[in-house]
Formats: structure tokens, sequence, C-alpha cells
């Protein structure tokens, strides 16, 4: 597929270097010659010196044959702009990242895509969604729910110790009540394995379960996450958009502190979020006396989203000292997270691998509504659309030869989520949810196409 990306920053980056990878005829533009150097020289790909708005640019570099043009500059009014005009100039689709909430509404939506443009997404809201689904179950590492669905099925990334009960025993010998869950993956050291039944958990092991969210207090129990308590007490360092943006969506129960160092943002913020239970304190988050002032020690979550990926993992070090079970790490540099998945952080967000998840789908043949990267796992969970003609509706799931580093993990039918075992029969207009590692989406998509 040829692939033009506008904005060589950090989001544009990390997909220039996901999809170079896969080797798909890569274009990127940016003004700024320093952020293109290193990109074609480590990958391949055509990096382009100019305007991503100049007409007579883009119809040089063949944008009425680009299947795909992703606008992710810092200039909101820019990424519109050149969609726009990528779309008008014939690019098959058009994404574009904004500031502006009310973009993602449904007019304005009708609005863009008759002027050219396919999608819109903001990075920071689809980071704090994650958050706050994170922090809304403090026992587990990670909770996602596939679209369209009843709300019974989720995925839940969940980091196993010593007081989990389902430790060395094989996984076909394992206590599963009405059939609740199934064991997806396990991340284990730095490999990340799609399991079957011979398959063992350890200690330490990050445990993916797709599962019956009615049955979720069984899994945390046998996971041994019985003591931790409900999300009451939030405290966030940093007050940039994501932080906003998490205040916002995070439940009124809950009552939620902001440190921020720089007044003007203090009162900005304090514009912005009208919710009673939300506090702003001007401050330095990095300073023990302020958070022990603040009582960092009764605090049940603490969600470190600095700029500074460092600053960020030493917050939530600190914090567990002070005794915080939950803690969220923002790391805006993506070598960082084997480091501070290694020191055993928590639950950790970036944004790049977040917006780059979500324009991936766009990139498969397969009819995929959702798509999610699991970084800490190096693994993917999409949402395929079975359709009348999918290779996967002709057998059973356990004589299609599905391949090795992939498993399917549920289904949603006519709203209603099931899970899903080798006698399962996928039908048409079925919403599968697989999980895929080394590349297995691109894989498994040619089961959907």
């Amino acid at each position: 597929m040829k692939i033009i990306i506008a904005g060589a920053g950090r989001v544009g980056t990390h997909l220039a270097k996901l999809f170079a990878r896969e080797n798909h005829n890569i274009i990127v533009l940016d003004e700024n010659p320093d952020k293109l150097d290193a990109l074609q020289l480590n990958y391949d790909l055509m990096a382009k010196v100019m305007s991503p708005t100049s007409i007579v640019g883009l119809k040089e570099i063949g944008v009425n044959h680009c299947d795909l043009f992703i606008g992710v500059t810092p200039d909101e009014n820019l990424n519109i702009n050149c969609c726009m005009m990528a779309g008008k100039l014939g690019a098959r689709r058009t994404v574009a990242r904004v500031d502006s909430v009310e973009y993602l509404s449904k007019q304005p939506q009708e609005f863009f895509k008759e002027m050219g443009i396919s999608g819109m997404f903001i990075p920071e809201m689809v980071a704090a969604k994650e958050i706050v689904s994170s922090v809304e179950r403090s026992w587990a590492r990670m909770w996602w729910e596939p679209d369209g669905g009843d709300g019974n099925l989720a995925l839940i990334g969940v980091k196993v110790r010593e007081s989990c009960k389902i430790l060395h025993t094989p996984l076909k010998d394992l206590p599963n009540q009405n059939n609740a869950y199934h064991v997806v993956a396990i991340k284990r050291g730095s490999e990340t394995i799609i399991p079957h039944g011979d398959d063992i958990i350890y200690p330490y092991d990050l445990v993916f379960f797709m599962a019956d969210k009615r049955n979720q207090d069984f899994i945390r129990s046998i996971c041994g996450k019985d003591d931790y308590t409900n999300v009451e007490d939030v405290m966030i360092m940093g007050g940039g958009t994501t932080a906003a943006f998490t205040a916002q969506m995070l439940p009124s129960h809950m009552n939620v502190k902001i440190i921020e160092q720089d007044l003007n943002r203090c009162h900005e913020l304090n514009k912005r979020i009208s919710k009673s239970n939300v506090m702003v304190i001007h401050g330095d988050g990095r300073d023990l006396s302020l958070l022990q002032e603040e009582n960092v020690d009764d605090a049940d979550a603490f969600i470190a989203l600095t700029p500074n990926s460092e600053v960020n993992i030493i917050s939530c070090l600190t914090a567990k000292k002070f005794g915080v079970n939950k803690t969220v790490a923002m790391l805006d540099n993506i070598n960082f997270i084997p480091t501070a998945e290694s020191l055993d952080i928590g639950t950790l967000i970036n944004k790049q691998a977040i917006s780059a998840s979500n324009i991936y789908r766009m990139i498969l043949k397969a009819d995929i509504s959702n798509v999610k990267s699991l970084m800490v796992a190096n693994a993917d969970v999409a949402e395929f659309t079975a359709t009348k003609d999918s290779k996967i509706t002709k057998k059973l799931i356990k004589d299609l030869k599905l391949p090795a580093n992939a498993t399917l993990g549920g289904l949603i039918r006519k709203g209603k989520g099931q899970l899903i075992n080798g006698m399962t029969q996928v039908q048409e207009g079925d919403k599968v949810v697989a999980i895929c590692v080394d590349n297995g989406l691109k894989t498994l998509s040619s089961f959907f196409g």
C-alpha cells in the first residue's frame, strides 16, 4: 500500500517505522529536514521536505494513488487542510489528528467526510480513556471491551504474583467455572506467548484473559487480587491535555487532585474542568513534602502524566513506596516501555502506540472496526467482522488451521458477547476478537477479507 504521512513528530515517526517494517510504500512529509534525516537513513521509506498543503508537491508525490494519507503535524488546522487537499486530489482514505472535541461529534464528522477526511482522532483523549478504564479496575493492568456488544465481553490483563491460584498448572487443567475465561496471551520477560493447553503460568507473568465480564470477580480471585480496594482517591501529576481529559472522564465518586507546576495552566484547568470532585493544586509533583502534605499515602491511584518519561517512572516508583497500589505512567518515549515494565511500574500509556492502533486498521483488507496495541506485550487486539465469503465462516475453529501467532478470544453475535472455543462456528456478521503477535494481525486478516 502507498501511505503518506504528513508530520515527522513522535506520532508520525512511530507510524512510519511501523508501516515501513511491513514493506509498505511510505512517504513522510515535513518542512524540517532534521526530523527526516534519521528516518530516511534507518528505514526503507521516502522522506520529502515540503509543506503538506502544497498542491504541486502533493501531485508530484502521487497523492492521487495514495491508499492512506495521515495528517499528524502539531497543527490541527494544517492536518485538516492537508487531509482535505489529499482527499480532493484522489487519496483513497485520509485521517487527521485534531485537538477540538467538537470535531468528533456526528454532524462535524459528516461535514468533514464530505470535504475528503475519512476520520479524526485526538491522541490525548484516547489515552485518557485507557487510563480511566485501568483506574476503574485497580487490580488489572489493562481492561478493554470490544465495541458493539452487550458489555459482557472483556480483555483483562493481570500481573500475577505468588498469591495467584493458577500458577504451575497446565492451562487445560485450570479451574474455569462455567467457561468463564480463556487465557489468550502471556507476557513473560521479553517474550509474548500465544498459549495452548499445555502452557503454564508462572509468577510475574502478565496474563491476558478474554472473559465474560460477569465473572470478573472469579478472575480477580484466582489471580490473587482480592486485597485490591476500589479506587476512591486519585492523584494526577502533570496538568496537560491528557490529564484534563482524564479528570473529566473519571467517575464523579472519585476524588481527584491534579498537581501542576505552571500557575497559568492551573487557572486554565480550573476553567475547563467544572466537576466538584476535581481539585487543581499549584506545585511541583516531584516535591516529596508536597506529596505528603496532599496525603499521597492515602491515594488509591497515582497517575504520572508529565511530558518527561523518566520523571513519570520515578514518580510512580515513589508513589509505590508511599503505599499506593495503582500507578499509571505516561511514556512519550516508547523506548522506556521495557524498562518501566521490568520495574513493575503498573499501567503504561503511550500516545503514539495508541494512535497507531487506531490508524493501523485502515491498511488491512478485512473489515476491522477496532484495533488496540498491547504495548508491553508486543501484541495487537482486533475486532474483525465476518462476511458471507469470509474463510473464517466455512469451518469450525478447530479445523481452520489458524496462524500459530494468533488466537480468537470471543465474538459478538447480534449484540451478545460469547467466548470462542474449537467447536465454535463463526457466522456472517459476527464481530470476532483476535489477539495477535509477530505480524499475526496481517496474516489473520486473510481469514476475514
